[in-house]
């Protein structure tokens, strides 16, 4: 074996190559060779084609082997929608601190919203704050096109609420409720954390 080249040892062996460059199946067979496996149509059997005229008149039509793409596959169509509404007491470096479960008169409470806009362009949604079914405050903010778009805003109760019930709506610019959470407000006991 000793002084035999490599070539002379591979046709020893019987790999059949000559030379080096012919070790490796070129670029080009590789191509065809994907081209075949990526063909999404069956080639035509002698089954499928009638014999006659008269059996194309009375044949029935073969239903395609290939699946038809689902409506899911297409373009998704664009919207916005609500992933995370949280009612908190602050907002740092742009997360929720906590999350309420009351809120006291005179307390500032934080609407925080996570936010998917699949929409090309910026979108306005309003955070509408209401007391007891009444409007108190509206903050419009304008939602950039997202994946996962974090924003907020916030609205202080009056010294006046010494009960009953925050609603906190997230609609979009059509008007339409995309979301809502709501916060019972009670007068907190001193005496108890």
């Amino acid at each position: 074996m000793r002084g035999l080249s490599r070539t002379k040892l591979a046709l020893w062996r019987g790999l059949g190559y000559r030379n080096e460059a012919v070790k490796k199946p070129t670029a080009l067979v590789a191509l065809a060779v994907l081209l075949v496996l990526a063909c999404d149509d069956p080639p035509p059997t002698a089954a499928a084609v009638p014999a006659s005229a008269a059996e194309a008149a009375t044949a029935k039509p073969i239903a395609s082997a290939t699946p038809k793409p689902a409506a899911s596959t297409a373009a998704p169509t664009p919207s916005i929608q609500v992933l995370k509404l949280t009612l908190t007491s602050d907002v740092k470096q742009k997360e929720p601190v906590d999350e309420l479960t009351q809120a006291a008169p005179g307390q500032r409470v934080w609407a925080h919203v996570t936010i998917r806009n699949r929409y090309p362009d910026a979108r306005r949604v309003s955070l509408i704050f209401k007391v007891d079914g009444e409007e108190r405050s509206t903050v419009d903010l304008q939602i950039a096109s997202s994946w996962s778009f974090r924003t907020w805003g916030y609205s202080t109760l009056r010294a006046s609420d010494k009960s009953g019930e925050l609603t906190v709506e997230v609609r979009d610019d059509g008007g339409g409720v995309l979301s809502t959470a709501k916060l019972q407000i009670k007068v907190q006991n001193p005496h108890t954390k």
